[in-house]
């Protein structure tokens, strides 16, 4: 990053901060706009162990995991890393308790369906690309033979409807239902594959499981909105703990704790040091 672009993104970090006092983390903003962001963080690599039916096992840091052959395994470091050392979908309250039924929605290879597993808690998995939920099923077998959890190949969204998905060339964490994100594929676009899913609603999955949800993580490459919108009945009867990526649309940081508070819950929020999440949770 240069150094022009270094100081408007300081600057629009500022502005957000001033804009949202009273869900901004001070402490952690201040270390990023301070930050140098000189050191490049390690993340641990992936060894491939075998193959199954188009699937890889694939050793990352500590754990195991398939992944299918047909995707490029090069991201699951980061995503590792992101998960089980950053920790990015909790902060403060916003936390997985043992027992909580939580909803992972973008669940994509796994990792966090398998950190709040490890946290004792039981995860509703949602992931629309047939591929990557074969692939989560056999990563969780012992869990879901357990009944601790359950995958679901749909996406979230308003209603129960086909669409057609994005599938990113290089990272399956960009796969997404908004064409315009293809854009910024550059040349990768070129290579670019997309599949008609189903979308159904989190209410109506929730409602006809009769299950209280204790934890919400939505990352969903710009559809978090969709998600929320429908999931209105979920959040106002269990009041779960919310983890909302907020950073794939410009104004997601503003538009979604607006859609929260338009449910009337009574929550306290947070956005992470750089705005790319919200925390929600409920108000004691």
């Amino acid at each position: 990053m240069g150094m022009i672009k270094k100081i408007y993104w300081r600057l629009d970090l500022i502005k957000k901060a001033l804009l949202s006092r009273r869900m901004t983390d001070w402490v952690s903003i201040t270390k990023e706009i301070f930050s140098s962001h000189k050191l490049e963080p390690h993340h641990p690599q992936h060894v491939f162990l075998r193959k199954s039916e188009g699937l890889g096992l694939y050793e990352v840091g500590e754990k195991k995991i398939w992944f299918p052959l047909s995707f490029d395994p090069s991201i699951l470091g980061f995503i590792y890393t992101e998960i089980f050392e950053w920790r990015i979908y909790e902060k403060n309250a916003c936390s997985i308790r043992p027992g909580d039924w939580v909803v992972d929605a973008g669940a994509c290879e796994g990792f966090f369906s398998l950190y709040v597993l490890e946290r004792g808690a039981q995860v509703l998995a949602f992931e629309p690309v047939p591929e990557l939920a074969r692939a989560l099923k056999k990563t969780l077998e012992e869990y879901i033979d357990a009944g601790r959890a359950r995958v679901f190949t749909l996406g979230l969204g308003k209603e129960r409807e086909e669409k057609t998905i994005f599938l990113h060339p290089t990272n399956s964490g960009g796969n997404t239902l908004n064409q315009e994100f293809t854009e910024l594929w550059g040349k990768e676009k070129a290579k670019d594959q997309k599949k008609r899913i189903l979308i159904v609603s989190l209410d109506e999955i929730v409602s006809s499981l009769k299950l209280s949800i204790g934890f919400i993580k939505a990352d969903v490459e710009g559809f978090e909105r969709e998600l929320l919108l429908v999931a209105r009945d979920t959040i106002s009867r269990c009041k779960p703990c919310l983890s909302i990526c907020t950073y794939h649309l410009p104004d997601d940081w503003k538009k979604i704790p607006e859609i929260i508070q338009s449910f009337g819950v009574n929550y306290k929020m947070r956005f992470s040091g750089l705005f790319d999440h919200v925390y929600g949770w409920k108000n004691l």
